[in-house]
């Protein structure tokens, strides 16, 4: 299991704490994508670089939930990053998208 996606959910959630709304939003991202990307690598696939088609990678291992999830997450990183910014609500949101994501997808990988 990757430290690394554990580590930056418990940033996404410490960040929260401290209304750093926008690390939220990239943190609670990149947690998911980086176990996704742990998924891939241990079934032996290559990682895709676009943000959607990691997406439809993680989609066709029959992970549909997480897949929305991922793209929601996606979609609140882009808006935290190129405009005004993501509210508290959003925020709460993603981390707990991140959160029930991440133990969907860290169960997926431990069978």
């Amino acid at each position: 299991m990757s430290q690394k996606s554990k580590k930056l959910l418990e940033e996404a959630i410490k960040d929260l704490d401290i209304m750093c709304y926008n690390k939220v939003a990239s943190a609670s991202y990149f947690a998911i994508r980086m176990i996704a990307e742990e998924i891939l690598r241990a079934l032996g696939e290559k990682i895709p670089k676009r943000d959607d088609k990691l997406a439809n990678a993680i989609k066709n291992k029959g992970l549909i939930r997480e897949a929305i999830a991922m793209a929601s997450l996606y979609a609140l990183r882009k808006k935290a990053d190129y405009e005004a910014g993501i509210s508290k609500e959003e925020a709460e949101l993603a981390v707990s998208l991140s959160i029930q994501t991440y133990r969907s997808l860290e169960e997926y990988l431990n069978k």
